[in-house]
Parts: structure tokens; C-alpha cells; sequence
């Protein structure tokens, strides 16, 4: 399941940051409404944030509650871009 996350959009999942360089931005949650090549936009309900990926550790919630913790460096790209990686792995 960890590998179909890494590849799948993120968009809709629930995600708190776990760990960040930017230590303001830890413990954050939110709903991904946007997801581009680096970053992640968060909304909480009232204001969205704007997450680079390479320097994050989220934390991802599944609908069916189960949590994954995922670098961010493992998610850059575009969702096309992460499948097109992981089809070349193989």
C-alpha cells in the first residue's frame, strides 16, 4: 500500500506534517487541496499552506484510518512523473 501512496495524487487526503526544517510548519494538518512538482497546499479549514515536499515528513491518513509516514523527498514530481519512476524501477 506505502508504494501506491507514493504514486498515487495526494489530493483529498487528510496530512500532518510531521517534521519540516522549517519547525513553524511542524505538527501542521490539513486537507491537500493542490499538489505541483515541490509543493503540497494544505487547507485547515480557514487558511491554506504552502508545503515544499523535499524538505517535510508527512504523515497521511487514509480514509479507512490507517497512517503512512512518507519523506517528501519520495514524492516529488508530478503523480505521472512518480509512476513513470517507479515502472523504470522495476
Amino acid at each position: 500500500m506505502y508504494n501506491d501512496l507514493v504514486i498515487c495524487p495526494l489530493i483529498g487526503f487528510q496530512v500532518k506534517i510531521v517534521h519540516s526544517t522549517n519547525s513553524s510548519q511542524n505538527n501542521k494538518t490539513g486537507r491537500v487541496v493542490k499538489e505541483t512538482h515541490g509543493t503540497l497546499t494544505l487547507s485547515d479549514g480557514t487558511r491554506n499552506i504552502i508545503i515544499p515536499k523535499d524538505v517535510a515528513t508527512f504523515e497521511v491518513a487514509l480514509p479507512d484510518g490507517r497512517r503512512f509516514q512518507v519523506n517528501g523527498k519520495t514524492i516529488i514530481g508530478h503523480p505521472a512523473e512518480r509512476i513513470r519512476r517507479a515502472r523504470r524501477r522495476r
